[in-house]
Formats: structure tokens, C-alpha cells, sequence
């Protein structure tokens, strides 16, 4: 009578009709691992650049110096940016981010009240391939060059350093 039974069953399952198989669940199939690189996270809006440029750090080069170069921008948002390009002149990838709202009141705090007095003496002898434009609010105020002979009055010179150790100490060094 087992015997009997079992063969019913089986051929109850190989002669039912397709329509009848269909609506049978079928054991779950892992999906294929995706190969496509999947899109960086949109950025907040609040990481955005927007609302003019505050503060640059243009790190320039003489035309065929073999040497980095990179602008930081730092935005009233908050928003900063970094591009740059190799010595090799090839452009390197973007680096981004967002400072808090309390870091970029201390950078506006730290730039204010600075006349951008430049002051002139006789330059020195050597020479440099590279040099540093500082902008502030989206105005040159001041290059640096070895030996141009520029300087920044005191008051000036010691709100730049300020500026530049706060978005240089926190902003990613682009490499050589």
C-alpha cells in the first residue's frame, strides 16, 4: 500500500498541468553580484558651494615648472573644495567637504579687520618656479614668492597665517 501511494503521488506531480506547476513557489536564487561601481551619495545641500568664495589658496606655478599645484576654496557655506594637478600636470581628482558653522564664523572672524598693506623691499637674488595667491571674499590680497620682495603688514601677515593654518590643517595635502 506504501508502494502504491508513493507511485500515486509521483505521478501526480509529473502529470499535473504546467498552469498548476506555476503557481508552486520556487526556492529563492541569490541575485547576481552587481559589477557597476555604485554613484558617490549626493551631497547635502548645506556642503554645496554656494554663496561666494570666502577664502582661496591658489597654489600656483611658473608655465612649464614640473611641480603640484592646487586651489582650496573655502565658501561662505561652509562648502570647501581642493583641485590640483600632479607634477606631471595630470589633473587630480576632487577632494570636498564641509566645515561647521562655528569654523567658518572663526575663519571670517580671523580675516577680519586685515588691511592687505603691502609693503615692498629690494627683492634678493633667487628665483622660484612656484608661488601662492591668497584671496579673500573672491579679491587677490596678497602673493607669495620667494624673494619678490612683498611682505604683508604685521597685523595682515599674522591674520593669513591664521586663516591659511585653520583650512591647510584641515583640508587633505594634495599629493606630489
Amino acid at each position: 500500500m506504501k508502494h502504491a501511494l508513493k507511485t500515486f503521488a509521483l505521478l501526480t506531480l509529473v502529470c499535473a498541468s504546467p498552469a498548476a506547476l506555476a503557481d508552486t513557489p520556487k526556492p529563492a536564487t541569490p541575485a547576481p553580484a552587481s559589477t557597476a561601481t555604485k554613484p558617490a551619495p549626493a551631497k547635502p545641500a548645506a556642503c554645496r558651494p554656494s554663496g561666494g568664495v570666502l577664502f582661496e589658496i591658489d597654489h600656483r606655478a611658473e608655465p612649464d615648472a614640473k611641480v603640484a599645484v592646487s586651489t582650496i576654496k573655502v565658501f561662505n557655506n561652509g562648502a570647501w573644495t581642493k583641485d590640483g594637478a600632479g607634477a606631471d600636470g595630470k589633473a587630480l581628482p576632487q577632494t570636498s567637504g564641509c566645515y561647521a558653522k562655528a569654523d567658518v564664523q572663526k575663519l571670517k572672524t580671523t580675516l577680519a579687520g586685515a588691511e592687505w598693506k603691502v609693503t615692498t623691499k629690494p627683492p634678493c637674488e633667487r628665483e622660484s618656479s612656484s608661488f601662492v595667491v591668497y584671496q579673500v571674499n573672491g579679491k587677490p590680497v596678497f602673493t607669495r614668492k620667494l624673494c619678490n620682495g612683498q611682505d604683508l603688514d604685521d597685523k595682515s601677515r599674522t591674520k593669513l597665517m591664521a586663516a591659511i593654518d585653520q583650512v591647510e590643517g584641515t583640508v587633505p595635502a594634495t599629493p606630489e
